[in-house]
């Protein structure tokens, strides 16, 4: 199905993205930094509070500031409109919409719900043809004015 121009995002001049791109730019960093605030926080109060089990708590803090890095990395290429941002921030979204199935078995329901609502949105608008074809010609114009 092909959009027509009215219907989709307008990107303007060569270089320039989508609103949705800045859309998900935004969902993204909030995710980056919730994600890096919860990371650096289990890792403090695991080592610091009175865990039960403190060098599990830090190794779980651990992974999930590693994890935390690569979806800041991906936010960042994301403000410089870069393609391969956009493949690593679909992941961190599918990891978004697990955490949502998650959150509606913990009987959680409305949390659950908006959660996937967003990691689902976010990845749809990831991954539409206007999308990749705004980028596209982003990084035409970056190599041609490289060149």
């Amino acid at each position: 199905m092909t959009e027509s121009p009215s219907a989709q995002d307008q990107s303007g001049p060569a270089g320039a993205l989508p609103l949705t791109w800045r859309i998900c730019t935004a969902v993204v960093g909030v995710e980056a930094f919730a994600l890096l605030g919860y990371s650096l926080y289990l890792t403090f109060r695991s080592e610091f509070g009175h865990p039960s089990n403190a060098s599990e708590g830090v190794a779980i803090g651990i992974y999930l500031l590693i994890l935390a890095a690569g979806i800041v990395a991906a936010f960042v290429g994301m403000l410089r409109g870069r393609r391969w941002s956009r493949s690593p921030a679909i992941t961190a979204n599918l990891i978004v919409v697990g955490m949502g199935w998650y959150l509606i078995k913990a009987d959680q329901l409305v949390i659950g719900i908006l959660t996937m609502i967003v990691g689902v949105g976010t990845i749809a608008a990831l991954a539409t043809p206007g999308m990749y074809n705004a980028l596209e010609a982003r990084h035409q114009a970056h190599q041609a004015h490289r060149a």
